[in-house]
């Protein structure tokens, strides 16, 4: 064995020296060669704030939530000196040639995402992990190819997919949410050095992914005073609705944060949580979100949930031995449960279709209309800005505006 090859070494490492937008810093391989270890960084797609880093790598026996992430790492680290092992003789450039991923697979904008979407899953965000595969499909079926370079993803390229999905009757929103994993893509491949920043198509006079069209969701008054004095037909009609208007009084929580709810976060007359939605996005601008019980609620919780004694979780809709990926199909099947019979709850009384989703739009519209500040709705939907909040107000509705009309004189 020569000298140069039982002195080179690789291991993971957190490059801090500059940090990305959403607070995490790139996880890199530093390959070095001699006492001095003088050596050079290579790129993963993976990012990790230091506080993950160090549960996961650097702590000697990572808590559960952080095995997986663990597990990834070390695959990189044994990658990358299994690599330089098989060398005969090291030098960067034999190194870089043995451990390349196969000819052009770096400039493959799918091999990206499938990294990208292994990653997610072993940090445990199923959903946003769905959001990448699903986006990758459906590029892959526009480009008619597995291999697409970042280079021929050009405006042109950009405008022609937004057009196939409009065509094939998809919203823009949808568009916007799919464009927007490539864009995060794009941004990181040329971070890694895998794509031209000259390449990039995206912005002004480029390509513009187009903004998020979500009709304004939220029953008028009345018509929620309609749905909560209906009589269903089922007791599955009754249970969605009931959840339904849980979600609406607890500030339009939504039914994963209802899901994830647990007796340790009650308390007499009130409960507090923290939106599972912004958890890892930002984790510097998070504030709990305390909703004050009322007598419905705890009727709720008399009818629907579980026993404290024998489970965590308020509501039985998951449980303690369930990993991520459990749990996100577990919040699924209940959301579509509570869909289906709001549904036809719904349409049995000429009351439009309406979902889950619903319900948080109509809280923020009824607390406004009824003199709620924004800055409060802010602080209740647990937004960090107010731009956020403001889509979620549904704007007044024909008798607020006649209310209106009719004190405009009253000096």
């Amino acid at each position: 064995m020569n000298n140069f090859k039982e002195q080179a070494k690789a291991s993971i490492t957190l490059d801090k020296r500059r940090a990305k937008k959403d607070g995490t810093f790139p996880v890199k391989i530093y390959v070095w060669k001699g006492a001095a270890k003088k050596g050079k960084f290579y790129g993963t797609t993976l990012s990790l704030s230091e506080r993950e880093f160090h549960s996961a790598w650097e702590t000697l026996k990572p808590r559960k939530e952080f095995q997986g992430l663990r597990k990834k790492l070390a695959l990189l680290e044994n990658m990358a000196q299994a690599a330089i092992d098989e060398l005969e003789h090291f030098t960067f450039e034999a190194y870089e040639r043995k451990a390349a991923i196969p000819k052009g697979e770096a400039q493959n904008v799918f091999w990206h995402y499938a990294q990208r979407v292994a990653e997610l899953r072993a940090a445990k965000q199923v959903s946003t992990a769905d959001n990448y595969h699903l986006a990758a499909k459906s590029i892959r079926e526009f480009a008619d190819t597995d291999t697409l370079l970042f280079q021929n993803v050009t405006p042109k390229f950009l405008q022609g997919y937004e057009d196939h999905m409009v065509n094939k009757g998809r919203s823009l929103t949808t568009v916007s949410i799919y464009i927007r994993t490539l864009r995060t893509i794009f941004n990181d491949a040329i971070n890694t050095k895998d794509a031209k920043a000259e390449d990039y198509p995206f912005g002004r006079r480029k390509y513009v992914v187009p903004a998020s069209t979500n009709p304004k969701k939220a029953l008028t008054g009345q018509q929620l005073r309609q749905l909560m004095n209906v009589t269903p037909a089922t007791d599955e009609q009754a249970k969605a609705r009931q959840f339904f208007f849980f979600s609406y009084a607890s500030n339009g929580m939504n039914m994963k944060d209802i899901a994830l709810l647990k007796w340790s976060d009650m308390e007499a007359d009130r409960f507090t949580f923290i939106r599972e939605k912004t958890k890892r996005t930002k984790k510097d601008r998070q504030s709990p979100i305390t909703v004050y019980l009322t007598d419905f609620q705890r009727e709720m919780l008399e009818t629907y949930g579980t026993d404290p004694e024998r489970s965590e979780y308020v509501f039985p809709i998951l449980n303690e031995d369930m990993d991520a990926e459990q749990q996100h199909r577990a919040v699924k099947r209940f959301t579509r449960y509570v869909n289906q019979h709001l549904e036809t709850l719904c349409k049995a009384n000429n009351l439009p279709k309406i979902s889950t989703y619903w319900a948080r739009h109509s809280f923020a519209t009824v607390a406004v209309l009824k003199g709620a500040s924004m800055e409060f709705m802010r602080e209740s939907l647990g937004h960090s800005e107010m731009k956020t909040t403001l889509n979620y107000f549904a704007g007044f509705d024909d008798e607020a505006k006649k209310e209106f009309a009719s004190t405009i004189m009253d000096f």
